[in-house]
C-alpha cells in the first residue's frame, strides 16, 4: 500500500506514521507515507497558498491552483483513477467497513485541508471521498490523515503479525470488543473470568459475545441497530454449503451455520427478529420445495424494520425471492454462486456489509 499524503505540515506526517506499527512496516516495505508540500505549488512570488475567503468571514482559505498541481504531481506516479481522499469534518464518519474498503487500493492520495478549509472548486475536481473522524474540528487534516493510514495499514498482509487481530476487531460485526484480560489470574482482588481459563472455544467465544453486546449496550448503543446476527440456512450440495459457511466467516466472527436438510430444523418454529440476516442458497434442485423447507421461519417484532435476506443464486429462479419477501423479509441482495470463489468471496463479503451500513 502506497500512501501520498498532501499536506502543509509534511513532518508531522513523518513523525505520526514513522512510530510503532506503521512504522515498523514502513521500514520493512510493507508500506509507503509520501508526502507532497502543497507550498512547493505556491503560484504566488511570496510563496502563500491562502487567502481571504470571498463573501467574507474570519480565516483564510487554501487556493484551488496549488492543491490542483499537487494532486496532479502524484498522479504523474500514479494510476489517474487513484481515489483522492479529503480529510474534512464536512463527510461521512470513517466506519470500519471503509476502512477496509479503502485497504483494498493499492494506493492512496490523502488531502489535508487548514485553516478555513480549501477553495470548494477544486475539491469537486479532484476529490473522490469525503472522509471525517468525528464530529469535532481540528485545525488541520494530518491528524486524521494520519488516522486513516493506521486503519487501513491494518488490513494490509505483513502489517500485522497475527492476521486475526486485523481480521476479527473492534466494531468487525459493529460490537465493541470484549474486554481483555492477561497474567496475574488475580490482580487487586479481581480475577479473571473463569470461563476463559477453562479451554473451551465454544464457551469462550460465547462469553465473549455477550460481553461484546453488554459493552456495546453499555457505551454505544446506536451500534446496536447496524449488528445483525448473521446465519446460514444451508441445504443440498456439499461445495454449495462449504461457501455459504466461507461468506459469513468473512462476515461475522459469530456467524452461525444452520443445517435445513436436518427434518427437525425444517418442522422447528424460528423466530426471526429485524436484526437477523439469512444467506440462503436459491435455485438448487431438491427434493422437497423452498417452501416447505423453510415454512417454520416466523418474522416477528419488526419495529418497522424487516430482518433481511443474501440469496446465493445457484439455478433458476423459483419463487424463493418472492415467497422470503411474503413471510417479511426484505431481500438484501442476490450473490450468483460464482461470486463466493476463493478469490472473490471477501469482496463479497465486504460489498454486503457495505449495503447493510446503507440501509439502516
Amino acid at each position: 500500500m502506497h500512501f501520498y499524503v498532501l499536506t502543509l505540515f509534511p513532518d508531522l506526517i513523518h513523525t505520526i506514521a514513522g512510530t510503532s506499527i506503521t512504522g515498523r512496516a514502513i521500514k520493512n516495505g510493507t508500506i509507503t507515507v509520501d508526502t507532497v508540500d502543497i507550498r512547493d505549488f505556491a503560484v504566488r512570488k511570496t510563496g502563500r497558498i491562502d487567502d481571504y475567503p470571498y463573501g467574507g468571514g474570519a480565516g483564510l482559505v487554501i487556493e484551488a491552483e496549488p492543491v490542483f498541481q499537487a494532486v496532479e504531481s502524484v498522479r504523474k506516479k500514479t494510476s489517474q483513477k487513484t481515489r483522492v481522499v479529503y480529510l474534512t469534518p464536512q463527510a461521512q464518519v470513517l466506519t470500519q467497513t471503509k476502512v477496509e474498503e479503502l485497504a483494498g487500493e493499492e494506493e492512496l492520495i490523502l488531502l489535508c485541508g487548514h485553516y478555513e478549509g480549501i477553495d470548494d472548486r477544486v475539491l469537486e475536481e479532484v476529490v473522490t471521498d469525503y472522509i471525517s473522524i468525528g464530529d469535532y474540528v481540528l485545525t488541520g487534516g494530518e491528524l486524521g490523515a494520519a488516522v486513516l493510514i493506521d486503519a487501513v495499514s491494518r488490513f494490509v498482509p505483513g502489517v500485522l503479525n497475527n492476521e486475526e487481530s486485523s481480521q476479527f476487531e473492534s466494531l468487525q460485526d459493529n460490537l465493541l470488543e470484549y474486554p481483555q484480560y492477561t497474567r496475574p489470574e488475580v490482580w487487586h482482588d479481581k480475577a479473571v473470568p473463569g470461563v476463559l481459563l477453562t479451554g473451551d472455544h465454544a464457551k469462550i467465544e460465547a462469553y465473549r459475545r455477550s460481553e461484546s453486546l453488554k459493552r456495546t449496550k453499555e457505551r454505544r448503543p446506536d451500534l446496536l441497530e447496524k449488528s445483525y446476527r448473521i446465519s446460514a440456512l444451508v441445504y443440498g450440495p456439499e461445495e454449495t454449503r462449504q461457501r455459504a459457511e466461507r461468506l459469513i466467516s468473512e462476515m461475522s466472527r459469530y456467524g452461525a451455520v444452520l443445517d435445513y436438510d436436518r427434518k427437525k430444523l425444517q418442522k422447528t418454529r424460528r423466530t426471526v427478529h429485524y436484526l437477523d440476516l439469512y444467506v440462503i442458497p436459491t435455485g438448487l434442485e431438491t427434493e422437497i420445495s423452498f417452501a416447505e423447507r423453510f415454512r417454520n421461519l416466523i418474522v416477528t417484532d419488526t419495529e418497522g424494520r424487516k430482518p433481511l435476506a443474501v440469496l446465493i443464486t445457484c439455478g433458476e429462479d423459483k419463487g424463493e425471492k418472492a415467497f422470503l419477501e411474503n413471510k417479511g423479509f426484505s431481500v438484501l441482495a442476490q450473490i450468483p454462486e460464482s461470486d463466493l470463489a476463493d478469490d472473490r468471496v471477501a469482496a463479497t463479503a465486504l460489498g454486503l456489509r457495505e449495503r447493510i451500513d446503507r440501509s439502516v
